[in-house]
């Protein structure tokens, strides 16, 4: 990769510098990171969607020699604006934004767009709609989204401790992720778990062991007063749980990306194949 080797970010570099990987790069990739600003409970800052989509991009970026396009701070998270301090874009929003960055990158020539979504599943809806979108008109482009529930399911279940979570929001994952990468943003002294009792198994919280599944729509009204914010079980949440996930979490992602480049290789010399649909 014809880039600095000091940094995995576009926005750090000069046009030049872009321009150089552009051109010398086989298929050449740009990852782009999306959170939300919202509540996470008691003893987790605003950003941890953010944080997370971030750290995950430069992670990856930094293994498998591919670019991060600047991070997107906020995401659709009306669902949370029942706490002070989040900040929710609309879904149509988060779509026009989207839609101008991937536009944006492919008339630079890249071809592979692999979008990190830190704000778990609630952003996606938006994440396929705007890909498909651009999609329609750059057809040798391709898109994928690595979402940070569905990218790891089976590492979760591996790795969770005791019962199963009655949420992903704030537990035991996303805490031991911001324990790992920014402890001084923890207050451990506030951890507490929080279920998130349902009235039937259809419409469980638990993405990690989904079994069968209702989707049902979401409201900031949904929130009981007393609600703290999260679901989930921090304490069972460490640093070193952090380190471990996100090591597994970077090598699917490295996988992943190897598989992409040799598809896209094997798909330059046959003039054939597939880019690949997912329903």
């Amino acid at each position: 990769m014809s880039v600095p080797d000091e940094t995995v970010w576009l926005q750090e570099l000069t046009w030049q510098d872009f321009e150089s990987y552009v051109e010398t790069e086989d298929h050449p990739t740009v990852i782009v990171p999306i959170g939300s600003t919202e509540q996470h409970g008691p003893h987790l800052p605003l950003g941890v969607d953010a944080y997370q989509a971030k750290d995950m991009a430069e992670e990856i970026a930094a293994r498998t020699g591919v670019l991060a396009a600047p991070p997107i701070w906020y995401g659709d998270a009306d669902h949370h604006l029942a706490f002070p301090g989040t900040v929710s874009l609309s879904s149509e929003t988060v779509v026009a934004v989207l839609t101008d960055i991937y536009e944006s990158l492919l008339s630079h020539g890249v071809e592979n767009i692999l979008t990190v979504n830190g704000h778990r599943m609630a952003n996606n809806a938006a994440i396929e709609i705007a890909a498909d979108n651009v999609k329609d008109d750059h057809p040798e482009a391709f898109f994928a989204t690595i979402d940070l529930v569905l990218f790891g399911v089976r590492i979760y279940r591996e790795m969770r401790e005791g019962d199963k979570e009655a949420g992903f929001h704030g537990g035991e994952f996303e805490t031991s992720f911001i324990m790992h990468k920014h402890p001084d943003l923890v207050k451990e002294d506030e951890f507490v778990a929080s279920a998130a009792g349902g009235w039937t198994r259809f419409t469980s919280n638990d993405y990690v062991n989904l079994d069968d599944k209702v989707m049902t729509a979401k409201s900031r009204h949904d929130w009981p007063e007393d609600a703290l914010g999260h679901q989930g079980d921090p304490t069972k949440a460490s640093a070193e749980k952090g380190e471990e996930l996100i090591e597994r979490l970077c090598d699917n992602a490295e996988e992943f990306l190897d598989d992409l480049r040799a598809f896209r290789t094997a798909q330059q010399s046959d003039d054939g194949g597939s880019l690949g649909l997912s329903y």
